[in-house]
């Protein structure tokens, strides 16, 4: 496994508890202020490819930010704002008021939202006192107009866990041990359609991230977010799907 695959399969491991990290140094400054743990954040797939210059772009984006015990980080429904990186310490992420899982150090939380528009999927409330680095949403698409790599980078890693969320919930994947799923969801890709709203999906398990899919005689349309159970569609031009070989 390379080392691009090794990070990615670490960061979507990460919802499930599947990456037990020590507790990361937080260097304070004389004035009291927490310093960026860029070391952490060059290692986050999303990142890992960019160039120094867009790099240095996002890090400057990013602002830290602390929260106490039993702090509201999101909150289910709200429009998106930003999204985050956990630092250290833990939130529980709860849909409806019920815990759906505990997540710490490396883990972004948010991204969906700011890619896609829709509003929060989840409340985020923290475990521990917990320290993040925060980007607004404004300033992360600035910089992904001129950064197609940070784009894509993103959309790749949002879209897998995208589909784990879906594709987690239905049998056979429901099933298997979820260190194993997370490793054949690590070898998936994001795809857009062609010129002519048109993919490939012989053989591949799809996951509709956003868009929309209309069987060829337009009499049915699927929105986004969808599991594909066909392979015959014409989807919308902003249309991304996550696929992998079944």
């Amino acid at each position: 496994m390379d080392s691009v695959a090794k990070k990615i399969l670490n960061a979507l491991g990460a919802p499930f508890g599947l990456n037990k990290r020590g507790k990361e140094r937080i260097d304070v400054s004389s004035k009291g202020e927490i310093e960026k743990p860029v070391d952490m954040l060059r290692t986050l797939p999303w990142l890992s490819k960019l160039d120094e210059e867009v790099f240095q772009k996002v890090l400057t984006g990013f602002e830290c930010r602390q929260f106490p015990e039993g702090a509201s980080l999101l909150k289910e429904e709200d429009p998106d704002n930003g999204m985050f990186v956990i630092v250290s310490g833990k939130v529980k992420i709860e849909i409806r008021g019920i815990t759906m899982d505990e997540v710490g150090s490396g883990s972004l939380i948010g991204e969906m939202s700011v890619l896609t528009g829709y509003p929060r999927s989840a409340s985020v409330v923290a475990v521990t006192q917990v320290t993040v680095v925060w980007i607004e949403s404004s300033t992360l698409k600035a910089i992904m107009k001129k950064s197609t790599e940070l784009e894509n980078g993103l959309w790749e890693f949002a879209s897998k866990r995208f589909a784990m969320n879906l594709l987690g919930k239905k049998e056979p994947y429901s099933q298997w041990e979820q260190n194993i799923f997370v490793q054949w969801l690590a070898a998936g890709e994001i795809k857009l359609p062609n010129e002519n709203g048109w993919m490939d999906l012989k053989g591949k398990v799809g996951v509709l991230v956003i868009g929309t899919a209309a069987l060829h005689d337009r009499s049915t349309i699927i929105k986004s977010p969808a599991t594909l159970t066909g392979t015959e569609y014409i989807f919308s031009k902003d249309a991304r799907v996550y696929l992998r070989d079944k």
